[in-house]
């Protein structure tokens, strides 16, 4: 069986997701973190630089030029559970032992047919924050966690 060439359509179709699965560096020995069902969002950002240059006798020039790279962070949801991996990663930043809380993660995201559509590489990722939503006493919803991750770099996976 030969696959087929991707066309412009299937290049263009937007990714549709419904998990998200959130892994370590597998050397350094820990477990995946689990699946979210939301993710808040990716942002990285570059700051520009106001630069004033001479443009001879038409007097200056106001550019913009990429200026410094702020941090890469990652929103992710779940509803609460009993695994206490995250509390226990996010509470080694709390103790200062960013040796152990700074690893690699891996982050993939899977259609409703459980098929993996996109995936991202977080170098040296931290938990930032970790948020346990508020909830009423016989309340119905769900209790949810938010993770905040930084990280040194990001890189977009080829599936």
């Amino acid at each position: 069986m030969t696959e087929k060439d991707p066309t412009a359509a299937d290049i263009d179709r937007p990714i549709t997701a419904n998990r998200f699965v959130l892994s370590l560096d597998p050397n350094a020995n820990l477990k995946p973190l689990g699946i979210f069902t939301e993710l808040t969002g990716i942002s990285t950002e570059v700051e520009p630089v106001e630069y004033v240059a001479s443009n001879g006798d038409k007097g200056p020039m106001n550019m913009k030029l990429p200026g410094k790279q702020k941090p890469p962070t990652v929103v992710l949801k779940r509803g609460k559970t009993h695994n206490t991996a995250l509390w226990a990663w996010h509470q080694n930043v709390r103790d200062g032992l960013l040796k152990l809380a700074r690893v690699d993660a891996h982050l993939t995201m899977f259609d409703s047919e459980g098929n993996r559509v996109a995936g991202y590489t977080l170098h040296y990722a931290w938990p930032s924050k970790l948020e346990v939503s508020g909830m009423r006493a016989g309340a119905s919803e769900v209790l949810m966690e938010t993770l905040t991750l930084v990280c040194e770099s990001i890189t977009r996976a080829d599936m």
